[in-house]
């Protein structure tokens, strides 16, 4: 008996592959961007810290540089966008938000000390106060004018309305004479003492708060609507 002729068998061809998992290597060779969000925060930190540093170096809080901040934080969540999404206006938005809030807390704390403290310098009135301040803190003066100051706090009333006046005019001859011999040295440290007196009184809260001018909410305002337009037409 003859044998029974094989069935052919189809032979593997490239079109019968099937690869699962989507994409195959051109999927997987193509690069992965970051997301919106922190793509806007890598930009926001940054920027914020700029913004810090501006005003320390220049003495000035630039209220414009606001707005590039809120710019580059929506352009870079637009830019990192892998689809269109309503979402993308309110989320830089939020991100410039949160970017101007750290650019000012770090002017309340690394810039506006040594900018307060030059405003001080600059205004004979106020520096002859923080000297003022400083000898009666450090018991400076003469030996007779701090018996009298002492006398005054350990008794109040103590001292008749003739010896106040005499007290006062005798403080202020000796602080004037004080300034006008001090050095330069010697004036940024009782500038500086002022300072932190004056931000150590209106608190951390207080003076942010008075970092936010009605011309600076304007530049945020203009910053929070560039980012949230920005980025909002990446879901047109």
């Amino acid at each position: 008996m003859d044998d029974a002729p094989e069935t052919p068998r189809p032979s593997p061809s490239r079109s019968s592959v099937k690869v699962y998992g989507g994409g195959g290597a051109a999927a997987s060779s193509s690069p992965r961007r970051a997301s919106p969000v922190f793509a806007g925060i890598l930009v926001g930190i940054p920027a914020a810290v700029v913004w810090a540093l501006i005003a320390y170096l220049t003495g000035y809080e630039i209220g414009w540089v606001a707005w590039g901040v809120g710019a580059l934080v929506g352009y870079a969540v637009a830019k990192s966008a892998h689809e269109p999404s309503a979402s993308l206006g309110p989320t830089a938005a939020a991100l410039a938000v949160g970017s101007l809030l750290l650019a000012k807390i770090l002017i309340l704390e690394f810039a506006l000390p040594p900018i307060l403290t030059a405003e001080l310098l600059k205004n004979p009135d106020a520096t002859t106060g923080m000297f003022v301040l400083d000898m009666t803190a450090h018991k400076s003066f003469s030996p007779d004018v701090q018996a009298l100051l002492d006398q005054s706090e350990a008794r109040p009333g103590s001292l008749s309305d003739e010896q106040q006046e005499n007290l006062r005019q005798q403080m202020g001859a000796e602080v004037v004479a004080r300034v006008s011999s001090a050095s330069r040295a010697e004036k940024e440290r009782v500038a500086r003492a002022g300072t932190a007196r004056i931000l150590k009184e209106m608190g951390f809260f207080g003076a942010l708060k008075d970092l936010f001018s009605a011309i600076d909410l304007l530049w945020i305002f203009l910053a929070v609507s560039s980012a949230f337009r920005i980025a909002q037409s990446k879901s047109s």
